[in-house]
């Protein structure tokens, strides 16, 4: 299949275009600089450049495609989180880009779209467990760029066109978030959010890539992608693990957890999410965890 991939240079979107790559699809990696078309090429696939927030550019961009993957993302960073400027680029890439890419899409007559989202949209859940049918908690006005995005996503299907949202677990492995997590937790300072007992879904970059080629097999709709999800207390663990340390990594202390504002309580949260659903349509399975060894430098 001819795949055009959306957020292409950013670690999500990297490891999309080397697994459709891997599995033999032709893929171009969209960027909005020419400076991105060589890491879009160190990974496999050729590059194009165009105005992601534009709808006439990225028509023309995807004309010819089977399928389109939005995976564009911007997160801050760490405790960067509590400054409501640091979602200004995250939320105009939601709110803007991924409707403006699902329109074009439309307009390119791409058949499919593979849709990035998260499982933060769900509300705590304590130790239940999450499935795709579980009522998302988005009522707040910081989650409106998500909420955009996704009915974008379904108002793409059609009776000649599919639409496929991947609801993805908390990523881990070579990325920023997951270096700071890793820097913090070797000096000691506090980095987890929550309590030792909540859940977490936890999901490798490279398997989320591979997700990305599973979905080219999916019926629309939403699903659950992650692995095994584990108490934090374990994730704690498993950090100190990584980082080569024997002290666990810290929580915050209840009272800074107070104060963390919207965008951070999410991770808060307990979320025992299943992937079942996706597994059982797709066959793809997870194959990092947390407690395979050297899964930072993978």
């Amino acid at each position: 299949m001819r795949i055009a991939v959306t957020g292409a240079t950013g670690v999500l979107g990297q490891e999309a275009v080397e697994a459709l790559v891997a599995a033999g699809h032709e893929v171009t990696g969209i960027t909005r600089r020419d400076s991105g078309v060589p890491i879009i090429e160190g990974r496999g696939g050729g590059a194009a450049v165009a105005d992601v927030f534009d709808p006439s550019d990225l028509a023309r961009a995807f004309r010819g495609y089977d399928v389109v993957v939005n995976a564009l993302a911007h997160v801050p960073v760490g405790m960067a989180g509590l400054r409501p400027l640091s979602w200004r680029e995250d939320d105009r890439l939601h709110l803007e880009a991924s409707v403006a890419i699902a329109r074009a899409a439309s307009e390119a007559g791409v058949r499919k779209l593979i849709q990035e989202s998260t499982i933060y949209l769900y509300p705590d859940n304590g130790s239940e467990w999450i499935g795709e049918d579980q009522r998302l908690s988005v009522r707040n006005q910081a989650f409106r760029p998500r909420v955009a995005e996704m009915r974008a996503a379904v108002d793409f299907a059609s009776a000649d066109r599919s639409s496929v949202v991947l609801r993805l677990g908390q990523l881990f492995g070579r990325d920023p978030h997951t270096t700071h997590a890793l820097k913090a937790t070797r000096e000691g300072d506090p980095i987890l959010l929550g309590k030792p007992e909540n859940y977490v879904t936890l999901l490798h970059h490279s398997d989320a890539g591979r997700a990305f080629v599973a979905a080219l097999r999916a019926d629309s709709g939403f699903y659950n992608v992650g692995g095994e999800p584990i108490t934090k207390a374990r994730w704690a663990k498993d950090l100190a693990m990584e980082a080569g340390v024997a002290t666990p990594a810290k929580f915050y202390p209840e009272i800074t957890q107070a104060i963390v504002g919207t965008r951070l309580d999410t991770q808060r949260r307990s979320l025992r999410v299943s992937s079942l659903r996706f597994m059982s349509e797709t066959g793809w399975r997870p194959t990092v965890g947390p407690s395979t060894p050297g899964w930072s430098r993978r």
